[in-house]
């Protein structure tokens, strides 16, 4: 951890490629450092310049006496690997490599990135970027802004990692006109090294950061981002916008499972399913965190919204429905306290109409008697200024009040209300400035708080299962694995498979009469989908009819240029419904189970819910829950329900299967029958191995 502590709290820093050219990003880079109020010790390196904005300069990073506890590194890209090899030769253990044109350009700036890497990992030192643009610590005690942006940040308690440089300078470029506040900023770009897992437990360690932020556009092995906020290891809020929602399914997904998923998908269940709230936009991500650095957490979703004008409280209920808020019902007590204040004119239902003449002192006493009643859990108060009443005045006198529960103001001023408030208020809470802004907050805290009391509940169960990663008894030859595999581990994990036989071709009229009815099902290692080639064949009753379907199937594979391996001959069970469970292995978050609807029309239905098999009781709950099938499987209109246990214990039994057999990276239960009787049946299923 020392090492990126330096990063934040270094007592000395070099910058190699300090220059004295106006504009370029080693000088801009310096002054920034300067002129934000450094509080340690600079060394500048420039071979050509005796002094850069009136620090000595050295030639060299050889020169340098003193220790050096942070390098930044900003010269051409053809020198950026010997700078790094005398940084790590003085003994830096913290680099930051702000040059870009490695990774990002192709294949010969990602061997020199490479090469970069192995010699900082095998110093022991850490390296930030490269393609990055520098770290920021606003704290008093060591106000480090070594960025070159020349924007200066107030302090708050949020952590801020950016993969983008440009979105990072970007949200820098607006802190006066959106108030974000933070205490530590980092842009990671290429994430050669130091990434968001290293930041996550880092920031859990500092007391100074209370909030953990990240803009992503790809997580580094994202089951390790969530499995130390899963176990209880980093107990502090994380919000994240991940970019990349519309990119394309996963690549060479060759099951129903595969295909049916996409990246996002995968980001968006396994962070809701962990608890980590993950956000839409850059507003939302720091409002967000304005909201759970500044106000209590809400116990409920019951909102009381208090108002001076219709519009901009119309905007804010209709926010309340699309964030699962419901506006408070007033106790008849509450009613009669807010008739003695507010104008026979407006109103005392909810949302309050306190009308445009409304003063500081009204705002107050009635966010006052509001936020006692009993039915409410916090409260919206929107002020749109008129003439005759002051703006800042009403705002403080809001944020007076003394409350267990969330007050939001949205207030709607004169620009020059701005600089008052930021000057003169005594706290300095946040203001919102949109009516939609304060439900996505109120929602955003209230959604973490339910999901980390849920987690809490549930840390030795996960825990538990993440100790059985990799120690199953299988390991199979990369592929589709035969059936006589299929058959061993689906036992192995007492999987409903149905009965079934498998013959070669040439025995077909050997069999017995006694078997029928049953499914034929034609069987090449090559054939994936065999419904595409018509090489299922239900419900046959006889011989003869046995013998002419597998004709059938025989010739069908021929127009494809493919033989019959094998037959499977399987008992035919009436279907009352059929199910999809899947699995498959994320190359970032690790295996992931996917339940829905089944049978052949599976991609097109769409009815499917995919988890990290890492699950707890609940999270098998939610998982059939959340799908249509999952409902009628509980029973509707009168049906009785299967049996909702052994539903859970074979998906649970799946997910143990891919948890402990870490080479298989696909598998499809497709369809699992639900007979008349309510009996469920595996009666396809294809297991794919690394």
């Amino acid at each position: 951890m020392e090492n990126i502590k330096n990063f934040f709290y270094p007592k000395s820093i070099c910058v190699v490629g300090a220059s004295t050219k106006e504009k370029s990003i080693g000088y801009e880079l310096l002054h920034t450092i300067s002129n934000y109020g450094y509080k340690g010790i600079i060394y500048p390196v420039n071979p050509k310049a005796e002094s850069v904005l009136g620090y000595k300069c050295y030639k060299s990073i050889e020169e340098i006496d003193g220790k050096i506890d942070l390098g930044i590194v900003v010269v051409p890209k053809q020198f950026a690997e010997d700078s790094v090899d005398s940084l790590l030769a003085k003994k830096v253990k913290s680099i930051v490599l702000i040059t870009a044109g490695f990774k990002e350009v192709g294949k010969e700036g990602e061997e020199v990135e490479k090469r970069i890497t192995k010699k900082v990992k095998d110093s022991g030192a850490r390296l930030v970027g490269p393609n990055c643009m520098g770290v920021i610590n606003t704290l008093e005690t060591i106000k480090l802004n070594a960025t070159f942006v020349a924007e200066k940040p107030e302090t708050g308690g949020t952590g801020f990692l950016s993969q983008s440089g440009a979105l990072g300078a970007a949200v820098l470029n607006s802190l006066r006109e959106t108030d974000i506040k933070f205490a530590h900023f980092i842009s990671v770009g290429n994430k050669a090294d130091i990434n968001e897992n290293d930041l996550l437990h880092y920031w859990q360690s500092d007391d100074n950061i209370k909030t953990i932020t990240t803009y992503l556009e790809s997580f580094v092995e994202g089951e390790n981002f969530v499995k130390p906020l899963i176990t209880g290891e980093v107990t502090k809020p994380v919000i994240v916008l991940k970019a990349g929602k519309t990119s394309s399914g996963m690549k060479a997904a060759s099951s129903h499972t595969g295909a049916l998923s996409s990246r996002d998908q995968v980001v968006e269940a396994v962070l809701r399913q962990f608890g980590i709230l993950r956000v839409n936009d850059i507003n939302e991500l720091f409002n967000t965190a304005k909201g759970f650095e500044n106000f209590p957490f809400p116990k409920g979703n019951r909102v009381a919204v208090i108002t001076n004008a219709g519009g901009p409280a119309i905007l804010a209920v209709d926010s309340l429905e699309k964030e699962n808020l419901v506006l408070a019902e007033f106790s008849e007590e509450t009613k009669e306290k807010l008739r003695e204040v507010v104008n026979p004119e407006g109103s005392v239902l909810n949302p309050v109409d306190l009308l445009p003449g409304a003063t500081a002192e009204i705002y107050r006493r009635v966010n006052e008697i509001v936020v006692q009643d009993a039915n409410v859990d916090s409260v919206i108060s929107i002020f749109v200024q008129p003439v005759m009443v002051d703006p800042f005045e009403v705002v403080e006198a809001v944020y007076d009040i003394n409350t267990d529960k969330p007050i939001l103001q949205i207030a709607m001023p004169l620009p020059e209300f701005w600089d008052d408030y930021r000057r003169f208020s005594k706290k300095k809470l946040p203001i919102f400035r949109t009516p939609e802004e304060p439900a996505e907050v109120i929602s955003n805290m209230l959604y973490y708080s339910m999901a980390q009391e849920g987690l809490k509940d549930h840390w030795q169960e996960y825990a538990e299962q993440f100790k059985m990663t990799g120690k199953g008894k299988f390991n199979f030859n990369p592929g589709f694995i035969s059936q006589e595999e299929i058959f061993s581990i689906t036992s192995h994990y007492n999987l409903p498979i149905v009965k079934q036989t498998l013959i070669k071709p040439d025995e077909i009229k050997s069999l017995s009469n006694d078997i029928f009815p049953v499914v034929l099902k034609g069987i090449n290692h090559n054939v994936i989908h065999k419904s595409e080639l018509d090489a299922v064949k239900l419900n046959i009753k006889t011989k003869d009819e046995l013998i002419a379907r597998a004709d059938e199937i025989i010739s069908n594979f021929n127009r494809f240029k493919f033989d019959v391996e094998q037959f499977l001959i399987q008992p035919y069970i009436e279907i009352k419904h059929e199910v999809l469970l899947g699995g498959f292995r994320d190359p970032s978050f690790g295996p992931i189970i996917m339940f829905g609807t089944g049978g052949k029309y599976v991609e097109v239905i769409c009815d499917t819910a995919i988890r990290s098999a890492y699950m707890s009781d609940n999270d098998l709950n939610e998982i059939i829950e959340e799908t249509v099938i999952g409902k009628i499987l509980k029973g509707v209109r009168g049906e009785e329900g299967i049996n909702m246990n052994e539903l859970k214990r074979v998906i649970r039994a799946s997910s143990k299967m891919m948890i402990e057999n870490e080479n298989i990276v696909e598998f499809d239960l497709n369809p699992v029958i639900i007979s008349k009787d309510n009996s469920i049946h595996a009666v396809d299923v294809r297991i794919k191995a690394s």
